[in-house]
């Protein structure tokens, strides 16, 4: 058996020879491709900061995704020439086979290169990946000139890129001749040894980057331009897109919806011309504008300051739980009982980008995008940019690195500054940072700020809490992130105490909230792409500050309501495109004739969920083709309602499952175009 084994080792060695040149090439674009990689990672952005700041937790998984393609596309070209030349026969057709085989092959890699070097000029200018999207964002010739001028003002090293681009292709022929001096054909010794390495390798790269270290948004970041055209070619296909009909149904349901909610007639949608023809787009009335409660709070000047808490789950709360003993969350506890309450709080998208997203945009995260990534080119105000753009300080402070999962790339966009160090990743180091800077700098600048903070000690496996014990660390998960929920807490507390003696404290709205929640077993679910139950998308919200009087609202409510809340208690109404509500219309009215309504909207990485009308109903998105309805003050969501409701008249189920379609669709349009 052995002897047969070795005689068809050598036999397939000698029928691949004429494709052995395929192998160098593939070796050369990979040492350029780890080039490329390398002059991304560890240079900074055009604009003077590190393009990740931990490069060393992003090159290995580069590299490795990188040799994963290379050797597909390899054994794609190999197997096709291979079998076209066992067709044709003859030895010399199959010679002339492989050698157009190696001709396509390096062209192939020759066009690739470039395309790449542009994608990761457009990743450090703009954010995102190269799409077909972005280029017919910036089709027009104009753009080529900013392009030029951004190359020459580069903070990094000017011109670099146009000398890589003429060098990239004569560097990588000269790799592929050294290799050719280097490995000398013999005896069918690159599938004996060099194509034996790279399979050894090609598993190690696959087992390191999809099993032992493993990151979405990493691998999002780090996409290889032949996914990029792969998935703008035919996924892209299978995203439905709007027809002008569809638009102008949607719209009017939409708008309409809206003002229902919103129980009053002082936005007005609009068609002009600065809202480019946007469905969300609309305008403050003169009524608004000339409102006295409006004119008081813009007077006041006051101060924000808006903390994110990492995965703190509306299950887990205190406040939220009475029936938890002891209470993980003492000091949130305490200082919501003297806050305006929200306890029906849902976020709109998930993981941290989604939550993190949605809170600033005022609309839900794209349904089927990675909208960090992906839509990085949309120009899309904030009420951050808003406040900045209205003399406000804003500063965002992040235990967390922003630039891991591109986040950095729409703050900078909307704040006046970023903070984040990596040795300040530990909530207790990341809190002495922000009530240095916040009390002793921002406070001092004689203008109104906004800082918002991120936390990160309380996040999944729920161990990074510093001082956790070993037997706190060995425990279950669903006890584990008390632990770690009860240091964020502390943290918290800490950094409160430090400032709430502070003259301009007086003058301070602090707004706590999570960014989402995370699933733990509840329902079924113990994955973050499992679905939109209360276990990832029920979270705290409270209000703190001059005039927030202790209140438990039940308002339905979501994070694509903070952006306009915000706003107005600062003072300013503009024209926007939040899609969610201000949550204190009733607050800032003189009268209110019926108790306020509320709408939640959220997608949650294939999930999708809407309260409204007194349900919460949650769906597999866009197929709905698994559904749930809860009973919306049902926020441990216990008891579903759907078998009950199936049978019922004006089908509930349907009628909610053809709006979250709708709002949905009407959203992820919005992104997509921008403003």
């Amino acid at each position: 058996m052995k002897p047969n084994i070795l005689n068809l080792l050598k036999n397939a060695a000698t029928s691949f020879a004429p494709f052995q040149k395929l192998v160098l090439i593939s070796l050369a674009a990979w040492v350029m491709h780890i080039v490329l990689r390398v002059m991304l990672l560890f240079r900074s952005n055009p604009y003077g900061f590190p393009f990740v700041s931990k490069p060393d937790w992003f090159i290995f998984h580069a590299i490795c995704l990188d040799f994963l393609w290379i050797v597909n596309a390899l054994a794609i070209f190999a197997v096709v020439g291979f079998a076209i030349a066992k067709i044709a026969g003859k030895a010399s057709r199959a010679a002339t086979v492989a050698k157009v085989t190696t001709i396509l092959y390096a062209v192939f890699h020759a066009v690739i290169l470039p395309f790449t070097l542009l994608d990761n000029e457009v990743q450090r200018f703009l954010g995102g990946h190269l799409s077909f999207g972005l280029m017919d964002t910036y089709k027009d010739t104009s753009s080529i000139a900013m392009f030029y001028d951004y190359v020459a003002n580069d903070l990094s090293v000017p011109y670099l890129q146009f000398v890589v681009l003429v060098l990239m292709l004569p560097a990588t022929y000269g790799i592929y001749r050294l290799l050719c001096k280097w490995y000398r054909p013999s005896d069918g010794f690159y599938v004996k040894k060099s194509v034996i390495a790279m399979l050894i390798f090609y598993i190690a790269s696959y087992l390191f980057v999809y099993v032992i270290w493993t990151g979405n948004a990493r691998m999002t970041k780090l996409r290889p331009v032949v996914s990029l055209i792969y998935k703008d070619l035919f996924e892209a296909e299978k995203i439905e897109g709007l027809s002008e009909d569809n638009l102008g149904a949607y719209r009017t349901t939409y708008q309409n919806l809206w003002q229902k909610v919103e129980g009053d007639s002082l936005w007005e949608f609009s068609d002009a011309k600065e809202g480019n023809g946007l469905p969300l787009y609309r305008v403050p009335s003169a009524e608004l504008l000339n409102s006295e409660k409006l004119k008081a709070q813009r007077e006041m000047k006051p101060n924000f300051i808006l903390v994110l808490m990492e995965s703190q789950r509306g299950l887990n709360v205190g406040y939220m739980n009475p029936q938890i003993q002891p209470t993980p969350t003492p000091f949130m506890d305490s200082l919501a009982a003297h806050s305006h309450v929200w306890m029906r709080m849902h976020t709109s998208g998930v993981p941290t980008t989604g939550g993190v997203l949605s809170t600033h945009l005022g609309i839900p995260h794209h349904s089927s995008l990675a909208q960090a990534t992906d839509l990085a080119h949309v120009t899309l105000p904030s009420f951050v940019s808003t406040l900045t753009d209205s003399g406000y300080s804003t500063h965002y402070m992040s235990a967390a690195d922003p630039a891991w999962d591109n986040l950095g790339v729409w703050t900078s966009k909307w704040y006046t500054a970023l903070h984040y160090n990596r040795e300040r990743e530990d909530d207790s180091t990341f809190m002495d940072h922000a009530i240095e800077y916040v009390r002793d700098t921002l406070s001092k600048e004689g203008k109104p700020f906004l800082a918002t903070l991120m936390t990160r000690s309380n996040h999944y496996p729920f161990n990074f809490a510093a001082g956790m014990t070993d037997e706190e660390k060995n425990r279950p998960l669903q006890e584990r992130i008390n632990v770690t929920m009860g240091y964020a807490d502390r943290q918290l507390a800490r950094f409160i105490r430090a400032i709430e003696n502070e003259e301009w404290y007086k003058n301070t709205y602090v707004i706590v909230m999570a960014d989402h929640g995370f699933p733990l077993g509840e329902n079924g679910v113990s994955t973050m792409n499992g679905g939109g139950f209360s276990n990832v998308s029920w979270i705290p919200f409270f209000i703190h500050g001059k005039g927030m009087d202790a209140t438990c609202d039940t308002t339905t409510a979501a994070q694509i309501d903070i952006a306009p809340t915000v706003l107005e208690l600062a003072g300013f109404a503009v024209p926007n495109i939040f899609m969610g509500h201000n949550l204190l219309r009733e607050h800032m009215a003189d009268s209110v004739p019926e108790p306020i309504a509320g709408l939640s909207l959220g997608a949650y990485s294939g999930y999708a969920a809407i309260g409204l009308d007194g349900y919460r109903f949650i769906a597999k998105y866009p197929s709905q083709e698994e559904t749930h309805i809860f009973a919306d003050g049902d926020l441990r969501q216990e008891n579903e309602l759907s078998d009950k409701l199936q049978n019922e008249e004006g089908r509930p189920i349907e009628n909610l499952g053809t709006t979250l379609d709708t709002l949905l669709k009407i959203s992820d349009y919005s992104l997509e175009r921008g403003l």
